[in-house]
């Protein structure tokens, strides 16, 4: 199985880059295998509003068509939800599905390697929660309450299931702004300022 395509603002850290403190993560990450797959795990409790939850490992460019894929797990009236890494999030207002995945899918080149960048749907009601979430690896979390279309979905992509997997925020890593490697990205604060303004007006200085 190969090698997890990682998103090219991204590698992961040396020795030489981080404090001696770090050094048994290097060692781990070298032991560590990182490919496409999935790990889940069911949700018993009755409080709970969702019922099974994953984290997906995907190569980063077929990141953003599964991302688009998933949302068909979300209601035609969702929430887009979004931050710089570390954080807090910005929840937009309920909109349209589609129209939604239109703003996304004119950003998707930032959204998909920009590390410094986190996002996502969301559909929560006083019953159910449904959420996907892109974090700034570029994993994707997912909080789902019909495990069977889920499971469909990955085997589509062909993406295995595994009981334990490794992900790439387990370890040091260095991170460099996308801007630096392609002159027409637009910048993290650009991106933000502009879901701001699509998804949460009322957020705007």
């Amino acid at each position: 199985m190969s090698s997890l395509e990682l998103p090219k603002t991204t590698r992961f850290a040396g020795k030489s880059e981080v404090p001696r403190s770090y050094w048994d993560k290097i060692a781990a990450r070298l032991e560590a295998h990182f490919v496409e797959g999935y790990v889940l795990s069911d949700v018993e409790d009755p409080q709970q509003l969702f019922r099974f939850y994953a984290e997906i490992n995907i190569n980063n460019s077929r990141l953003w068509q599964l991302f688009k894929d998933l949302a068909a797990i979300l209601p035609d009236v969702c929430a887009c939800l979004f931050c710089p890494y570390g954080d807090e999030v910005t929840y937009g207002e309920y909109q349209d599905k589609e129209l939604t995945l239109a703003v996304l899918g004119s950003l998707k080149s930032e959204l998909a390697a920009d590390c410094r960048l986190e996002f996502g749907l969301i559909y929560n009601d006083e019953e159910t929660l449904i959420e996907i979430y892109v974090a700034e690896s570029k994993f994707v979390k997912v909080w789902g309450i019909d495990r069977p279309h889920f499971e469909q979905i990955m085997k589509q992509y062909g993406i295995p299931e595994f009981e334990k997997m490794r992900f790439v925020d387990e370890f040091p890593k260095v991170v460099v702004p996308l801007t630096t490697l392609d002159s027409q990205a637009k910048s993290t604060e650009e991106v933000l300022n502009l879901l701001t303004k699509a998804f949460a007006p009322e957020g705007r200085e």
